[in-house]
């Protein structure tokens, strides 16, 4: 195999580029140790040495850059140092690997699950817990429910067309609205397994070294199984549903704080948030998950500017933005019991306890709808009635999009990013109003003139 004379270093690994032969590069500081480079530019650090017999051995130290140079080096010291001891490095590793594999054939499909979401319960909201009373993710709910009968099989004997067949062939317990099928449910299920079973076996963006599971399993993939949602025509693709003017007129006068009396639901009408919650996402065009992460901190009260650390983002890493906020939906804060008193971390719309986000939309939705005589409409409709009403007043489709934070308005007119923070100012130092809260003022007006008859007349406030 071809050898370097050059040094090894940080600077020379990262501008490595592939040449399509294998090659090493010998190390000056640290004896023996050596980056072998593969024909598609892969580097792994070895060590040649040799051992108490005097032989020469040539161990895997581990790849770059998950191991930096730095570790490579003081690795490739301590096994010097137990090869001369008389220590078999690579038999111990081949003993651990077999050790790994056989503790491998014993995780079950509910093992795996439990694995993923202890790994990603902190990044993925899909797989936190869903409440106090529940230590399992919707997401774990919804897989142990479709696919019950695979849960305490080994996961690595379960084959695509097992995996399919639960898919295609689950059914609902009892009937929802005279349907038997559950094909959404079903399909939610697929789509949350899928990820699981890449991560255990390092495919997709699991490929990277310590992006997967260790040691990784050789499970099948669900890309060929089929979606029992996509040729389910009750099933919609895209939701285009947006609440009428008649709706609107029976939901939003129990969108309030306190929460009016609802159905049979029975929590206490000033621990309710989920009303008020609602009124402030239709009132701000905002994803109800931003609404339930809100913390008082967030809110500029001087300047009526409502900072989301994250919105979701389809394109690219995660990004914030700075959403201006209309005199109406400033009243909707302002109504809360805690506007006065509460601290900087407490959340804005907590749930009963006070310490955590809303949760159990689902019942209350219901109950809503019985109480109201609609029905069909979700939570997320509301947003989407929002941008609705600002297309049908004139409101400029740039300025809704940026409101609905669908993308980084700075790219879209070649800015750079820096420019962000320069232009907050403007709200101080002009007198210029932001298109964004002129669309929201209208928005606000419009929904008021639906609920009340007339926009609401607001007195000056102290902030």
């Amino acid at each position: 195999m071809p050898q370097t004379k050059s040094t090894l270093s940080d600077a020379a690994l990262r501008k490595l580029k592939p040449t399509g032969v294998r090659h090493e590069i010998n190390d000056s500081v640290a004896v023996g140790l050596r980056a072998r480079v593969s024909a598609e530019g892969r580097v792994t650090f070895i060590l040649k040495a040799k051992d108490a017999a005097n032989k020469l051995q040539t161990i895997t130290l581990g790849a770059y850059p998950h191991m930096s140079l730095k570790e490579a080096r003081e690795g490739a010291n301590q096994a010097r140092l137990n090869l001369k001891a008389g220590k078999d490095i690579n038999q111990e590793k081949r003993q651990i690997r077999r050790a790994g594999a056989a503790e491998s054939e014993e995780v079950t499909l509910r093992d795996l699950l439990g694995e993923f979401e202890t790994r990603f319960a902190s990044s993925k909201k899909t797989w936190a817990p869903r409440g106090p009373r529940s230590e399992r993710s919707g997401a774990r709910q919804v897989i142990e429910r479709v696919y019950k009968e695979l849960l305490d099989r080994r996961v690595v004997t379960i084959t695509d067309e097992e995996f399919a067949h639960a898919t295609t062939g689950y059914k609902r317990a009892k009937p929802k609205d005279g349907k038997l099928t559950a094909n959404g449910q079903a399909s939610r299920a697929r789509g949350y397994l899928g990820p699981v079973l890449d991560w255990a076996a390092g495919r997709k963006i699991y490929a990277k070294i310590g992006a997967s599971r260790l040691p990784r399993l050789g499970v099948v993939s669900l890309v060929t199984t089929h979606d029992p949602a996509s040729d389910d025509p009750t099933i919609a693709g895209k939701r285009t549903r947006v609440l009428t003017e008649a709706e609107l007129k029976a939901v939003l006068p129990y969108l309030v704080y306190p929460a009016p009396k609802v159905g049979s639901l029975r929590l206490e009408a000033s621990r309710d948030y989920r009303p008020i919650a609602m009124r402030f996402l239709l009132f701000t065009a905002a994803r109800l998950e931003e609404v339930c992460a809100m913390r008082w901190k967030h809110l500029d009260r001087l300047n009526k500017v409502w900072h989301k650390p994250s919105v979701k983002s389809t394109k690219g890493g995660s990004r914030s933005q700075n959403l201006p906020l209309s005199d109406a939906a400033m009243s909707i804060l302002r109504g809360l019991p805690d506007w006065e008193c509460a601290k900087p971390t407490d959340l804005v719309f907590p749930n009963a306890t006070g310490e955590r986000k809303l949760g159990n939309w689902t019942r209350y939705q219901k109950a809503l709808h019985e109480v109201t005589s609609t029905n069909g409409w979700h939570r997320h409709d509301l947003r989407r009635t929002a941008a609705t009403i600002m297309m049908s007043l004139k409101v400029p489709a740039s300025t809704i999009e940026h409101i609905l934070a669908h993308a980084d308005p700075l790219k879209a007119d070649n800015v750079g990013g820096s420019a962000s923070h320069y232009l907050q100012l403007t709200r101080v130092l002009s007198n210029t109003r932001d298109p964004q809260e002129e669309a929201l003022a209208v928005l606000g007006e419009a929904l008021e003139l639906i609920e009340f008859g007339a926009p609401v007349k607001r007195k000056q406030m102290a902030r």
